[in-house]
């Protein structure tokens, strides 16, 4: 009697036999909540990380301001002697004021009567009109008894100028440039003429003959003006 044969079954005929390989072997298994918490961090870590990234650039170009700024806070405050040991920088002088003139009267109608061979003498350092025959106080003298007539400045002072443009009335800055570059003490004047001159207290003068006859005498316009400073 013969017994069947229970054990593994044989490799068939004509083959060799391989006994059959475990199968291989796995790591230990991520639980499910694991991988919500990876794709909740990851994100917010990556933001809390740009928003310290801005900060720190914020704050370096605050500090580049501020050193930048530095150097002109210390040159408009001039300097700190004890600590910093520099020298205050002085200001630049301010620019000389240019030199101003006020209109002390004028054009004043001046008629000038015949007067004797040295002309009528005129004051014009007075408060609202040209003084005639006002003796040895006198700026100018006007008029001739037998020669032409003229202007004239007592004691030979160079201080009588014609104004070269006669279509236009000279400013009292142009006067004194004019007495300044060509001034004399006399000239024989015609109608139409305009003149320049410095009076004894400083007062600048624009004289226009109007009337100029041979005979003596005549008529003037003038305007005077001072400086606030005289």
């Amino acid at each position: 009697m013969s017994w069947a044969n229970n054990g593994p079954a044989g490799a068939p005929q004509g083959q060799p036999y391989t006994p059959p390989q475990p199968p291989p072997p796995q790591g230990p298994q991520q639980p499910r909540w694991a991988w919500w918490v990876g794709g909740i961090l990851i994100p917010l870590l990556g933001i809390l990380v740009s928003v310290l990234v801005s900060q720190s650039n914020s704050s370096g170009d605050d500090g580049d301001r501020n050193v930048e700024s530095a150097p002109t806070s210390a040159a408009r405050s001039g300097g700190d002697g004890g600590q910093g040991g520099g020298e205050t920088q002085s200001s630049a002088p301010p620019a000389a004021a240019a030199e101003t003139w006020e209109k002390v009267y004028g054009p004043v109608k001046l008629e000038v009567e015949k007067t004797d061979i040295s002309g009528t003498k005129i004051d014009l350092d007075t408060p609202k009109q040209p003084l005639a025959n006002a003796g040895d106080g006198a700026d100018f003298s006007f008029g001739a008894e037998f020669l032409d007539p003229s202007l004239s400045v007592p004691d030979d002072a160079k201080y009588l100028a014609p104004w070269p443009d006669p279509g236009t009335a000279p400013t009292p800055e142009g006067c004194m440039e004019s007495v300044d570059t060509n001034g004399s003490y006399s000239a024989t004047v015609k109608r139409g003429e305009q003149y320049c001159l410095l009076t004894g207290e400083g007062r600048i003068a624009h004289i226009k003959v109007r009337t100029a006859p041979d005979s003596g005498g005549g008529i003037l316009d003038v305007t005077v003006w001072e400086s606030p400073d005289a």
